[in-house]
């Protein structure tokens, strides 16, 4: 039954989530777009004069990065609005009559609005992928191809990794696992802390959309502090290779914690304490 409640979530969440995407390339399409100006190729030219083109490059380039995290934002507010419209308004009623658990129908919201999530992010990664080759080719000299200049920037990371290496206590291999827990997890955990904001809200008679918003800023304030406390923590009491992966590792499962527990908290509104508006 699951599957069919996820596949039912994605056909109704597929309209905004693929014109979100849609956006996103049109978004990097601008980008690319914004360093074919003249100026990005005679950055070393100290006879160039900027032009009104070179000006709209520039705020081309500001409007990409707005655009691109109202990208982020805007599809994390869809789904935060998509889950309480299905689950505590009068759309709910059709959604709590389903013939299935409590833990499917949460689980299936979780898992649509996180592959939504990580669709999004991973969209992102390949915009400001496009965006850097752009930069790198309108900057690179004459006659390097784009392997090369890739090639050029991956073997200064190399030697600088070798260099950091030298610390006994720094294991590259565990950090980029670490970095891939985070990036598989952070959608999950970012969409569970947000529907159980929502969720939490209803525990208030009044009011619930508002106070569903101050407790996810609630949240958040939390979940920062107990991130400043480890990094604070590590920064006095670990070396350069130790603070990254273990830093990112322990704020990952800060919030993996607090977004389990949120799921509960989801859980136990719509099992025990359903008020739909």
């Amino acid at each position: 039954m699951l599957g069919k409640l996820i596949k039912h979530e994605w056909k109704s969440t597929c309209k905004v989530g693929a014109l979100m995407l849609f956006v996103m390339l049109l978004i990097s399409f601008l980008g690319w777009a914004a360093f074919q100006s003249p100026m990005w190729h005679n950055v070393n030219d100290s006879r160039y004069r900027v032009n009104i083109l070179d000006v709209l490059s520039i705020v081309t380039i500001v409007m990409y990065v707005f655009m691109l995290m109202g990208v982020l934002y805007g599809i994390l507010i869809y789904l935060g609005v998509h889950f309480y419209r299905t689950m505590y308004t009068d759309q709910g009623y059709l959604t709590h009559t389903l013939p299935v658990g409590k833990h499917e129908l949460l689980m299936s919201k979780i898992i649509v609005s996180s592959l939504w999530m990580l669709l999004i992010m991973l969209a992102m990664f390949l915009s400001v992928m496009i965006l850097l080759s752009s930069l790198v080719m309108a900057v690179a000299p004459a006659g390097y191809t784009l392997g090369q200049v890739w090639y050029e920037i991956f073997t200064s990371i190399g030697e600088l990794m070798d260099l950091i290496n030298y610390n006994p206590y720094f294991v590259w291999g565990r950090t980029m696992a670490v970095i891939l827990i985070y990036l598989v997890l952070s959608p999950f955990t970012t969409v569970t802390i947000l529907f159980g904001a929502i969720s939490a809200g209803q525990f208030f008679t009044r009011f619930r959309v508002v106070m569903a918003i101050i407790c996810y800023i609630g949240i958040l304030v939390v979940n920062s502090v107990f991130n400043s406390i480890i990094q604070n923590f590590m920064l006095f009491t670990s070396t350069l290779g130790g603070y990254m992966d273990i830093t990112l590792f322990l704020n990952t499962m800060v919030s993996t914690l607090i977004a389990v527990g949120l799921y509960f908290v989801s859980w136990f509104i719509i099992s025990k304490k359903l008020n739909m508006e």
